[in-house]
């Protein structure tokens, strides 16, 4: 039977693109239709009618979910945030990453824009993250600064681009594969923030690198709930060297004596401001009543 990847969700038809690299439009088989969970980039098998419709009879096993919205069998996951229009947000950028390392994701960081900045500001906004052990780019839709590389860290990968809105999703991918041309829009001067200009999800494939990029709506705001206040210091991915250390097992790097993390601070091993979203962090899922981290294993990519 063959097998297709979803690329596209309309209106209860599902685009498949097929092992030939043609679409096929189909329809879920009875069942699957009623129980409704077929998501884009998922692997599915499917018969082809006479009509030259597709009818999908079963949804493969699914190597990672993301939600918010729903997409299925993501390899890696790229940040997109901007030096400028909107404002660089280290809060916001951190507060991604730790919600990518709870799910067990190593993000590429894109730091887009670059044009509207001096090369020097726009390596002091990625040096840092670099330093802490993160992949990070500079690019510009404008001037095409960073295409080369960016297309070599999608290479083989099915990644799905997060970040807020207005840091120019929508023209990186324009970018990236210029035969979709996709609608892009403009931060607002108002508030501050970009309008969301993709509506539905999408799988658009990379022929040039062999890839595929998820193309979804933008997100503005992040919650931490399902993490858990002790297990946070693990998604901040510095501390690892020095938790250890700690007198206490479990030490949550704020008020206990003898904290190696407090003390890597202390001597600049550490950034401070890095600490300082830590304990912001901490005391928002202190104050909530945070659920269980669901330990499933379900997403496991492989950090580089």
């Amino acid at each position: 039977m063959p097998v297709g990847r979803v690329v596209r969700i309309i209106g209860g038809f599902y685009y498949l693109l097929n092992e030939c690299g043609e679409t096929i439009v189909a329809v879920p088989r009875g069942k699957l239709r009623q129980c409704g969970d077929i998501y884009v980039g998922d692997l599915v098998d499917y018969e082809l009618l006479p009509t030259a419709q597709g009818v999908i009879e079963k949804v493969h096993p699914r190597s990672t979910v993301l939600k918010r919205p729903y997409v299925a069998n993501v390899t890696q996951v790229a940040l997109v945030f901007a030096h400028k229009d909107p404002d660089f947000n280290y809060v916001l950028i951190d507060r991604f990453l730790v919600m990518l390392e709870a799910y067990h994701f190593s993000p590429l960081l894109v730091f887009n824009k670059s044009d509207l900045v001096e090369a020097e500001c726009a390596a002091e906004n990625a040096g840092p993250y670099r330093k802490i052990g993160y992949r990070a780019l500079c690019t510009s839709t404008k001037t095409g600064q960073g295409r080369a590389e960016m297309l070599a860290e999608l290479a083989g990968e099915a990644t799905t681009l997060a970040g807020p809105s207005g840091v120019g999703k929508s023209a990186l991918i324009n970018m990236l594969a210029p035969q979709y041309q996709l609608k892009t829009g403009q931060v607002s001067e108002k508030i501050g923030r970009g309008r969301h200009t993709t509506r539905e999800v999408q799988l658009l494939p990379l022929p040039e690198v062999k890839g595929f990029l998820f193309d979804t709506p933008g997100f503005t705001k992040l919650d931490l709930d399902f993490i858990s206040p002790r297990d946070l210091a693990q998604y901040f991915i510095e501390f690892a060297e020095y938790s250890p250390e700690c007198r206490f097992v479990g030490c949550l790097h704020q008020q206990e004596p003898d904290c190696a993390v407090k003390t890597a601070v202390q001597e600049g091993k550490i950034f401070p401001w890095r600490y300082e979203h830590y304990l912001l962090f901490l005391e928002e899922l202190k104050k909530g009543e945070a659920r269980p981290y669901p330990r499933s294993g379900e997403n496991r990519s492989k950090r580089r």
